[in-house]
């Protein structure tokens, strides 16, 4: 058989509806930005989707046809600009080879919302079939944060999303579809799906699938995909920070043939997630209470085990955050936290005046809580340490995103207090810290502190969770806020648990899919 011939793309943005920053082509090429052969050279052999797709091609004899690879930090709405660029560049590099693909591959997020849009994934799935027809399969990579619509579900053959929280499958993801992928344009199968929409928003931590209730719905979700005809079973939590009408949870399946299956498949996991609903709520400590509970933890010795680790959720860039939030960091220096590291506070001005002042200088700053007013006040008159100063180049080592590029810009190594106070990295651009070689790039061992606090949500148990002694979820302020209903929603679906009351009882018939 002549080997197939695939189109690879991708188009990854998570944004967050209600950030004020919008996400233009500036911020995409600050991130990642590859087109054409350096897609495949720059992703070859990583832990990401395309990476994933690439190994399987390389072991089948597919010859993959690169479009482009692109990505931005979460924040706000895409820009019209930035979304005509690239999806403009997608279809017609597409059309150029057309008449030569058996098939096409996309990595795209799922909650990506462009400026006057709801839904930046369903337009572009449907102009690559425009281009395509509807012979040739489409198989689409999501983020499991994707807020699915249906115009997805109708334009693509297959959406496979990753199935865990620390993404650490994106290359397992991307061979399970390019698997798929393969499997229908051989005609070995007749991918369909469908849809369902339990009304349930879990809380940011409870999304975590290493253990909890998520954990346990993966489980069951996996259980299902054993059956006859079930080809794909994908969990979205949904990201709840976009105020558009598909946000949620949705349970899209993918079947062989049957769409009676998919139905009565997703139909199933719904209802278990309806019927978990309570589980996926908690209580959290504050900044406040979070960094007691620290400091006593490291009193009676906890530390001795590795380091106390924290996690400043609401300010995570990794779903949209400013990035300069103040609250945990103010709390470490009022209690007087010792032997204790901050990653990240971006702060352009305060880097350039740490540059200026160079490594080995004292300088007096006001740090953080620039941006907004909901994030934690600026922390006035901080007297800093300037202790390293980098290119902020690294690779993640860790099990996420293995072998990818971070640019941090210029990323400066401050000590509070003169010297004797709380490691803070400082930097240029905006990133989630969920890899630890963030803090070794400046010089820090991070698992030689008492106490290390992240901007993220679930990303950093991947790298930290094998170092720490305690993880502390910390209910702080915020763009990425855990709590739904701390957001004020206008356009969703509504009711939705816990951010409306809703009685005990069945699943609601109402949110069935037709």
């Amino acid at each position: 058989m002549e080997r197939p011939t695939v189109f690879v793309a991708e188009f990854s943005h998570e944004t967050n509806t209600f950030s004020p920053t919008p996400t233009g082509r500036a911020e995409f090429q600050e991130r990642r930005e590859y087109f054409g052969e350096d897609v495949l050279t720059e992703l070859d052999g990583t832990n990401t989707t395309i990476g994933g797709a690439i190994d399987v091609s390389q072991q089948e004899g597919v010859e993959l046809h690169p479009s482009v690879s692109v990505a931005a930090m979460p924040s706000g709405t895409v820009t019209a600009d930035a979304y005509a660029f690239y999806t403009d560049h997608i279809r017609s590099d597409l059309a150029d080879v057309a008449d030569d693909i058996d098939g096409v591959f996309l990595s795209l997020h799922g909650a990506m919302v462009q400026e006057g849009g709801v839904d930046g994934e369903g337009p572009l799935i449907e102009a690559v079939r425009d281009v395509v027809g509807d012979a040739t399969p489409i198989v689409v990579t999501l983020d499991l944060h994707g807020n699915v619509t249906e115009t997805m579900i109708d334009a693509a053959d297959a959406l496979v999303a990753f199935e865990s929280y620390p993404h650490t499958d994106m290359g397992p993801t991307g061979r399970r579809a390019m698997s798929i992928l393969l499997d229908a344009i051989d005609g070995a199968i007749d991918p369909v799906m469908r849809i369902e929409r339990p009304p349930v928003l879990p809380y940011g931590p409870k999304q975590n699938t290493r253990a909890g209730p998520m954990a346990e719905v993966m489980t069951d979700a996996r259980g299902l995909e054993e059956r006859d005809d079930v080809i794909k079973v994908n969990v979205f939590p949904g990201f709840h920070q976009a105020d558009i009408p598909s946000m949620g949870f949705s349970i899209p399946v993918v079947a062989d043939g049957s769409t009676d299956v998919a139905e009565h498949t997703a139909r199933e996991l719904a209802e278990t997630v309806w019927d978990r609903r309570h589980d996926f709520v908690g209580e959290y400590p504050g900044p406040e209470e979070a960094v007691s509970r620290a400091k006593s933890l490291v009193a009676d010795g906890r530390a001795e085990a590795g380091p106390v680790v924290m996690a400043d959720l609401g300010d995570n860039p990794g779903g949209g955050g400013a990035t300069d939030g103040t609250t945990v960091l103010r709390e470490l220096i009022d209690q007087g936290v010792e032997n204790a590291g901050f990653a990240l506070m971006h702060d352009p001005e305060v880097v350039a005046q740490a540059v200026d002042a160079g490594v080995g200088e004292r300088i007096t700053a006001t740090l953080g809580g620039k941006k907004d007013d909901l994030h934690g006040d600026p922390i006035a008159d901080v007297d800093l340490y300037v202790k390293a100063i980098t290119d902020g180049k690294f690779r993640n080592t860790g099990p996420m995103g293995t072998g990818t590029r971070n640019d941090l810009g210029r990323a400066v190594r401050a000590v509070t207090g003169g010297g004797d106070g709380v490691e803070v990295i400082l930097v240029d651009n905006r990133i989630q810290p969920l890899d630890a070689e963030v803090w070794r790039h400046v010089g820090i061992q991070p698992e030689r502190l008492d106490v290390l606090v992240v901007k993220s949500t679930n990303h950093f148990r991947a790298d930290y969770e094998p170092m720490a002694s305690e993880v502390i979820p910390v209910d702080s302020p915020g763009l990425v806020a855990m709590n739904p209903a701390r957001f004020d929603h206008q356009r969703i679906a509504r009711p939705k648990f816990p951010i409306d009351e809703m009685a005990d009882g069945d699943y609601p018939s109402w949110s069935r899919s037709s």
